[in-house]
């Protein structure tokens, strides 16, 4: 199987961490750091090991917040370093330095979030300024007004990507799923912004306000989409994809589906019936056009995987886009490696495959998965 996403903080990232302290302040006590944190860490999944080493910090640091977080900064590598942003999981090395703020700072929040904005360029400050938000809104609001306009791109992503409303792993913002208004008089400035990451940023945030604002959303999407501002056909297609999942019909008639023109499905089948991790599940199915006039259609799959309680959790994939003349018909095949991934964690027993087209479920088939 493969290797467990907590396991990225083992004990050699706790002794980097401890060197590039220590180098800092020579009263660290690393070996003391280390055994503690080890102890402990068995239990824990990646997010709760990120915070328990922001923890041992607070407990083997000075008492004094200010000259903590002096070091901690202190102990960061220059900008240039490799470890900056590294690839893949590296970067996740800098967590613990964005939990120290965000769990030990709040008493000092201008300090504090003048740090975060530091610490973002080495790891997105987006689960730690939720706390401020909560807890001193209306400063926190003011600098990320001001990081709008910041050359750093990492400042104008956390703009947009700490403001999520239902940012996975962080912490639910109550106040902008009530109302998002102030979100989106953020992501307005940023729907456009020359970086990519920044602009897939607003999707995802948009795509979270959809959740529980979908009128606001799509009409939202329908003014970015008229305006045609670069970049933006993008943040519409990506921050409308869970509307256009579960079959909104105004999201999928702004993203050029026809959900009033009926589709049939016929033929589905499964490569096999049983399958075991590492295998690839294969299907295939006919699509037709069952209206009388040429249509575009939203086809998606979903695979219910197994839970530890025996039931089933769905999971909804892309699969095509295809355009059918009326009567038409189209055959769709596809392929799902089941390989193991440190994201997901399968059960034996029993699953199900479902076909979705603009949403609806037009066929499903069973399939047993082993260990």
């Amino acid at each position: 199987m493969a290797e467990a996403l907590k396991d990225f903080f083992d004990a050699a990232v706790i002794d980097e961490i401890a060197a590039r302290i220590k180098a800092r302040h020579r009263g660290f006590d690393a070996k003391s750091f280390r055994h503690g944190l080890l102890a402990a860490f068995p239990d824990l999944t990646l997010m709760q090991r990120g915070r328990a080493i922001a923890d041992g910090l607070r407990a083997h640091l000075p008492p004094d917040y200010p000259q903590a977080l002096d070091i901690i900064l202190g102990s960061l590598p220059p900008p240039d370093d490799k470890w900056r942003e590294g690839s893949g999981m590296a970067a996740f090395r800098h967590l613990p330095l964005l939990n120290f703020v965000g769990a030990h700072g709040l008493a000092h929040p201008q300090l504090s979030l003048a740090a975060l904005a530091r610490l973002t360029g080495y790891f997105s400050a987006e689960f730690d300024i939720r706390p401020y938000l909560e807890q001193h809104y209306d400063l926190t609001m003011d600098h990320v007004r001001r990081w709008l306009h910041e050359p750093d791109w990492h400042l104008r992503r956390l703009c947009s990507e700490g403001l999520r409303p239902r940012l996975p792993w962080g912490l639910r913002l109550k106040r902008f799923i009530a109302d998002p208004a102030p979100v989106l008089e953020i992501i307005e400035h940023l729907r456009a912004d020359p970086h990519d990451n920044v602009r897939r940023s607003v999707a995802n945030n948009l795509n979270d306000i959809a959740k529980d604002h979908p009128a606001l959303a799509v009409a939202t999407a329908q003014r970015w989409q008229s305006e045609d501002a670069a970049g933006t056909r993008d943040a519409v297609r990506h921050g409308l994809r869970s509307l256009v999942k579960h079959g909104n019909r105004d999201a999928l008639a702004l993203m050029g589906f026809d959900f009033d023109i009926p589709a049939s499905l016929s033929g589905l089948t499964l490569g096999a019936a049983l399958y075991q991790v590492g295998d690839t599940l294969s299907f295939g199915f006919e699509l037709r056009n069952a209206g009388k006039a040429a249509a575009t259609f939203s086809v998606d799959y979903a695979i219910h995987w197994r839970n530890a309680r025996g039931g089933q959790q769905p999971k909804v994939f892309k699969l095509s886009k295809p355009r059918l003349e009326a009567g038409a018909s189209l055959r769709l095949e596809k392929r799902h490696a089941l390989k193991p991934i440190s994201t997901r964690r399968y059960h034996a027993g029993a699953h199900k495959l479902e076909i979705l087209v603009n949403g609806q479920s037009l066929g499903e088939a069973a399939f047993e998965l082993r260990l």
